[in-house]
């Protein structure tokens, strides 16, 4: 998702009509993943630590009586674990404070941010949340716009958002999803790691975040593309490294169409640091015969995860993406900001205290979640 509340498919999404180059097809069987946990190995490591062989499959991932390194999230091969067990992430983007500009003009309101995450997470039953942080280059008559290093309120509210959710044993994957520092095509700047670095030992504690390093690259060389992810990796392991905690699961995002291409990663894994803990991120407008190409494939190979997806073949992509063991993440849990999961109860304002009822795409999400994985 790359504007303000007015981009996307079909006049939704800045993305416009790109679209993958997949040939359809199904997801490889489980028998045929024989590097993970449980599956031939002796263990696997996160940041130093052994874990223990376990069964690839589990029950949903979603628990709030774990605590300590029992939380921490790792990969192997291609999957993203929690503990002994895969780890089934599924949910929504949520918006910080700023709410897809909608809220920008208005003093932050933490609560409602929280409000929703509670709606999400306790009567939606998500256990997956990504968090866009939206800044702006210049107020522009807002009154939030700055980013995390120049607005200590700002860190103080996504702290307060983080461990929130985070109380509710769900996962946040923290993502720049609108940021001055970056290119004009979403890459990362000597500017951008400088933001990661304060996020990083800020949550360097919290085992229930991801960083999600940008947006939606594009227009870029893939080498072009892969450098700037893996300084980005690299500025975040040397934070942890300097403080001693564990990796956090980075999410790179794909190369090109707006994040949608990971092709290059399948030859080009990231190296930072030796290239532990790394997933890598897809998001997906498109219809069901693109599936296979854009995150099935590479999900043989390479953790994925699907940062975005539209209405478009919903049904398909989250039972596709379940039988791939592939967490997933719907756009967007606000109503104007389309595509929308919420019906605009907001009188075309801020939305604080509205009525948070789905839309006939949300209710699918909402269907969805309701039932095992």
């Amino acid at each position: 998702m790359g504007g303000t509340g007015n981009g996307g498919p079909g006049g939704a999404h800045d993305a416009g009509t790109d679209s993958g180059s997949g040939t359809g097809g199904q997801p490889a069987s489980d028998a045929a993943r024989s590097d993970a946990p449980g599956a031939g190995g002796s263990g696997v490591t996160d940041g130093g630590a052994t874990r223990d062989a376990a069964p690839e499959r589990s029950d949903d991932a979603r628990t709030t009586d774990d605590a300590g390194a029992a939380a921490w999230l790792f990969t192997s091969g291609n999957r993203l674990y929690r503990g002994a067990t895969v780890f089934r992430g599924r949910g929504a983007n949520l918006h910080d404070t700023r709410s897809c500009n909608a809220c920008a003009y208005a003093a932050p309101n933490v609560a409602e941010i929280n409000r929703r995450a509670d709606e999400l997470v306790d009567r939606w039953k998500a256990n997956f949340i990504r968090l866009d942080l939206e800044s702006s280059p210049s107020a522009d008559n807002r009154v939030q716009w700055q980013g995390v290093l120049d607005d200590p309120s700002y860190q103080a509210d996504i702290q307060n958002i983080v461990s929130h959710v985070a109380s509710k044993g769900a996962y946040v994957l923290l993502s720049l999803w609108i940021e001055p520092t970056t290119t004009v095509n979403e890459l990362p700047t000597d500017a951008t790691f400088a933001v990661w670095r304060k996020l990083a030992d800020l949550f360097k504690n919290e085992p229930r975040v991801l960083f999600g390093i940008t947006n939606e690259p594009r227009n870029d060389p893939d080498d072009t593309v892969w450098a700037a992810m893996n300084d980005a990796a690299a500025a975040i392991r040397e934070v942890e490294a300097q403080s001693g905690t564990p990796q956090h699961i980075i999410a790179v995002q794909g190369t090109q169409q707006w994040g949608r291409r990971l092709d290059y990663y399948l030859t080009h894994p990231i190296t930072a640091a030796g290239g532990t803990n790394i997933v890598y991120e897809t998001h997906v407008y498109d219809p069901a015969s693109e599936f296979n190409g854009l995150f099935e494939v590479p999900g043989q190979t390479l953790p994925v995860i699907i940062g975005e997806f539209g209405e478009q073949d919903a049904d398909a992509l989250m039972q596709r993406a379940e039988a791939a063991e592939i967490p997933y993440l719907a756009w967007s849990f606000h109503g104007r900001c389309p595509p929308n999961l919420l019906v605009d109860n907001s009188g075309g304002g801020c939305g604080v205290g509205m009525d948070l009822v789905p839309t006939a795409f949300g209710q699918k999400l909402k269907t969805r979640l309701a039932t095992p994985w």
